[in-house]
């Protein structure tokens, strides 16, 4: 009901975030390689990645199996996460929470490409240094926006978009569990064809260092909403469809 739209839309910020900061926190303390990119900008400087993706999607479902923290009859237990239902029931309302999450970040990164460095200007993507604040702000004005060794581009690529399409995937089978009794084979192929090229594209991480994505294109709106919003919202379609369709 509209009464409880507000409470709704919190609750999804709220999950968008702590989704977002957990992936963060993974990418951060967990043990992985550095590995260096291709070189670029006008002195060919080659930046350091850390490379743990593929722990990482290891860690959070195993986590969203086994290891949820949840109140049982007053005693804290791990279980299998408990929001399936919610997820697909809101799907609208996180999709929209993401979506203005994806412009908030994107401000952000656009303004922050106008800081200096100790006095020297960051390297900026020559796509996206147009001079046109509006343009620029959609193909990302900086190349590789970064908070010390934290790269936002190369985090954003592959992490968290990625992994929450699987999870959207699999609330669609959660949901068509509750209300046929059963998940189909469709939908069992569906999500297990989906996983496994999200496993893919995770376990070969250091691919993508030298892709346009990394090496030529800045980060603005274009690739933040595509990363966060688009592929896991619209890729997940299908095993929604699947839940009433099959």
């Amino acid at each position: 009901s509209c009464e409880t739209n507000p409470n709704v839309l919190i609750t999804c910020s709220v999950a968008v975030l702590a989704w977002f900061g957990f992936q963060v926190l993974l990418e951060r303390f967990l043990p992985g390689p550095w590995v260096e990119g291709a070189p670029i900008g006008m002195d060919k400087i080659r930046l350091k990645y850390r490379i743990n993706g593929h722990l990482a999607y290891w860690v959070t479902f195993l986590i969203f199996v086994t290891g949820w923290p949840t109140i049982v009859d007053g005693r804290l237990q791990l279980t299998s996460f408990p929001h399936y239902t919610f997820i697909f029931e809101h799907f609208a309302e996180l999709a929209l929470v993401t979506i203005a999450f994806s412009f908030v970040l994107s401000i952000y990164l656009y303004a922050s490409s106008f800081v200096l460095i100790d006095g020297k200007p960051k390297i900026l993507a020559a796509g996206g240094d147009s001079g046109v604040g509006i343009y620029d702000f959609f193909m990302g004005r900086e190349l590789n926006p970064r908070i010390g060794t934290f790269d936002w581009k190369e985090f954003c690529e592959l992490r968290p978009g990625l992994m929450a399409w699987v999870l959207l995937n699999v609330s669609s089978a959660h949901q068509q569990y509750t209300e046929l009794g059963y998940v189909s084979g469709s939908m069992i192929l569906i999500n297990l064809f989906h996983m496994i090229y999200v496993w893919d594209g995770i376990f070969q991480e250091s691919a993508i260092l030298t892709t346009m994505d990394i090496t030529t294109d800045g980060f603005g709106f274009m690739l933040v909403f595509g990363d966060l919003v688009w592929v896991p919202f619209t890729y997940s379609l299908q095993a929604r469809y699947l839940v009433r369709h099959d």
